[in-house]
């Protein structure tokens, strides 16, 4: 069942390209993807990734009731205010998300854990990694 916690990626998607003031900031929800998308020379946009997936079994369950999966952001834009603007952005949507169904996956929470920018010279981007904690309910 550790492929639910691998879906969340998913919901993350439904989440924020349903948002017009975020795909406005990053030119259109077509830049909102994987981490996996983007190897040495990301573009302007919002990039995610399952970092640890904990899935939480009862003894007489065959499948886990609660899977804790540990997600990670980053906002990358050229300019450092639009990048901090676009972080903030994301966690206006994500961090305490209401309790719901999003694209087939159901969040029961999502909390902020962490943040940390820094500036790409190669690539000449800056950008926000934000950490997110993860409840799901299978």
């Amino acid at each position: 069942m550790a492929a639910i916690g691998l879906e969340t990626g998913k919901a993350i998607f439904n989440i924020l390209s349903g948002d017009s003031t975020l795909t406005t900031l990053i030119g259109g929800a077509g830049n909102i993807q994987p981490s996996a998308i983007y190897t040495s020379s990301p573009k302007k946009g919002v990039y995610y990734d399952v970092l640890a997936v904990d899935n939480e079994y009862t003894k007489t369950a065959d499948k886990p009731g609660l899977t804790k999966v540990t997600l990670q952001i980053e906002s990358f834009m050229p300019k450092y205010a639009d990048a901090i603007s676009l972080a903030v952005r994301v966690q206006h949507l994500l961090d305490k998300i209401s309790d719901g169904t999003y694209n087939t996956i159901k969040i029961q929470s999502c909390v902020l854990d962490s943040q940390t920018t820094d500036f790409d010279g190669e690539n000449k981007f800056y950008y926000v990694e934000s950490t997110y904690r993860l409840r799901i309910i299978n």
